[in-house]
């Protein structure tokens, strides 16, 4: 995508806005078509059920003229010839064109009025009809099978003829004749692209509409009679019919008899309006295609002519348009705002170089000021160095454990002042920053062995820098004194710390009290470097005006710190010197 140019970008988004609608109206077409045909199916089905009535209906009619027929008091009486008489009137009143048989059990035929009177009649060949009649005593429609008279397809419609004790003696036959079913199919044809078909029981034609008189006798459809011989009352499927194309035919049987009726649609019916929508469809979204293909090939180049112009003024020398010169219309209302962009660009990036030359000159003196810094820093640790050293005397593991306790108090408080970005921390912060093992000891907040009060949240001035860190290695100092010698010392020893300020508001008062340790009889009589700490480098630290009193009351030592916030000021103030004479000062 990245190497497509703009013409190529604009051909895909046409693609990509008129294939999805070409696609939407086919899938539209086959819902359409889906919905026909189901709907088609349906209709079939119901002409298919109709037809089956019908068909049941001219059977039951057939049967019950041959059942009258059957109680003939001349056919009682053995008198074949007046019986005759009277089957021909029935056949020619009722059944034209059909012929009446009187058999015996055994096929041989009695009376055939096709037959003239006296004529030798022959034995019926096809026997099943006749023994299920004897069998049951009921009438029965035969299957289709060839007369051996007649030498055509036929089918039997036979009832039994009782003898005085009710047995079967007799059969009484109707063959119609098979055209006489196309009537029904013709009448209820709704279209001349349908056919019609009326089949026996074991799926041979008994009447079909059209070509019926060519297809009688021959068997539907495999796939029909596949399904024809699962035993299913009704149903829709896809078959091929006699002339090889494709049809969507629904069947039913008929009630009683065994028969079927189908009714097979082509599917050519169904599928010409689907395949025509799709190709109008088609053609449509070809001529949206090539419109928009057109129109983007126009409007790629009305954009890409402004955009050379652009690179061009782009690749061009900033001096080129220094002085404010008027670039001219580029036909392109963006591409014009981009040109003054450009312009406006090359002027801020002049500005933009003008700025890194001052900023290197600023970057140098911060260097310088970050080497003041270290030299500071190292200048503090030589001097808690030599303070522990002197305190602790020749004994290397305490003056370790003193020494590295206040390297990494002085750590916290740097961590502390530059997250802040060297801009002042809050003396709530600074408190706990200055007792963090302490705290960290009793699970990380106070309130266990030291309490500090609510007013050490509230909102406060914030302490200078230099401050800060001065008085995190003296409540640092506090907190290890108390350790060794005072409150905590001991289980039930407490510190209380309160933050706050004083009446004017001007100044901060930090107040450490201890409770619980051993009783004090005074100040020491050896000041140790934390109370020199406190009486001499914190308040030189914390400017003037601070102050700083230790009171040594038997129940505990209290002190409390009184300082003015220093105005907040750059690192490049004059805090480095004021730690080298607090160090050097204790």
């Amino acid at each position: 995508m990245r190497r497509l140019t703009l013409r190529a970008r604009l051909a895909l988004l046409v693609l990509a806005s008129v294939l999805p609608l070409v696609g939407y109206n086919l899938v539209g077409g086959y819902a359409a078509y889906r919905v026909d045909r189901d709907h088609a199916a349906r209709e079939a089905l119901d002409l298919a059920r109709s037809l089956a009535r019908s068909v049941e209906s001219e059977l039951r009619a057939r049967i019950a003229v041959l059942e009258v027929l059957a109680l003939s008091r001349t056919l009682a009486a053995g008198d074949l010839a007046g019986f005759r008489t009277e089957a021909e009137a029935v056949v020619a009143r009722q059944t034209p064109g059909a012929n009446i048989l009187l058999l015996r059990e055994d096929g041989q035929q009695l009376m055939n009025t096709i037959v003239p009177p006296g004529v030798p009649l022959p034995a019926r060949q096809y026997l099943d009809n006749q023994r299920r009649v004897f069998a049951t005593g009921g009438a029965l429609v035969s299957n289709v099978f060839v007369g051996m008279v007649q030498q055509r397809p036929l089918l039997g419609v036979d009832v039994p003829v009782r003898r005085a004790d009710g047995s079967v003696g007799l059969i009484l036959a109707l063959n119609p004749t098979l055209d006489a079913f196309e009537p029904l199919l013709r009448r209820d044809r709704a279209s001349s692209g349908w056919i019609l078909s009326i089949f026996d029981r074991v799926g041979a034609r008994v009447a079909r509409v059209p070509d019926g008189a060519r297809l009688v006798g021959t068997p539907v459809d495999a796939a029909l009679l596949r399904a024809w011989g699962t035993g299913d009352a009704e149903g829709s499927l896809e078959t091929a019919a006699a002339e090889g194309r494709p049809f969507l035919t629904a069947f039913s049987r008929v009630p009683g008899i065994g028969w079927g009726v189908a009714v097979a649609i082509p599917l050519a019916e169904l599928t010409r309006p689907a395949v025509r929508s799709a190709v109008t469809s088609l053609a449509v979204g070809l001529a949206f295609l090539v419109l928009g293909l057109g129109l983007a090939h126009l409007v790629a180049r009305g954009i890409s002519r402004p955009i050379l112009a652009l690179v061009g003024l782009a690749a061009s020398a900033d001096e080129g348009h220094a002085g404010g010169a008027a670039v001219p219309a580029l036909g392109l209302p963006e591409a014009d705002r981009l040109a003054d962009a450009l312009l406006a660009e090359a002027r801020r990036r002049r500005a933009a170089l003008a700025a890194l030359v001052e900023g290197e000159r600023r970057l140098r003196l911060v260097v310088a000021e970050l080497n003041h810094r270290a030299k500071n820093a190292l200048a503090t640790v030589q001097a808690l160095a030599l303070q522990t050293a002197r305190v602790e005397g020749a004994d290397p593991t305490r003056f370790t454990e003193s020494f590295t306790a206040r390297l990494r108090t002085l750590g916290r408080a740097h961590d502390l002042l530059a997250r802040l970005a060297w801009e002042g921390a809050a003396p709530g912060a600074v408190v706990r920053t200055g007792l963090a093992p302490w705290l960290e000891a009793d699970g990380g907040a106070p309130g266990t062995r030291i309490l500090l009060c609510e007013a050490c949240d509230d909102p406060l001035p914030l302490v200078a820098p230099g401050q800060a860190q001065a008085l995190v290695m003296a409540l640092h100092e506090l907190a290890t004194n108390a350790a060794k010698y005072g409150a905590l010392s001991r289980p039930d020893g407490l510190v209380e710390i309160a933050c706050g300020a004083d009446p004017a508001g001007h100044a901060v008062v930090i107040t450490w009290r201890e409770r619980g340790g051993p009783p004090l009889t005074g100040p020491p009589a050896r000041r140790g470097f934390g109370t020199r700490l406190l009486e001499r480098g914190l308040v030189h630290d914390l400017g003037a005006d601070a102050e700083v009193a230790l009171a040594f009351e038997p129940t505990g030592l209290r002190a409390s710190i009184r300082f003015r916030p220093q105005p907040i000021q750059a690192p490049a103030t004059s805090s480095g010197s004021r730690s080298e004479v607090n160090a050097a000062s204790l």
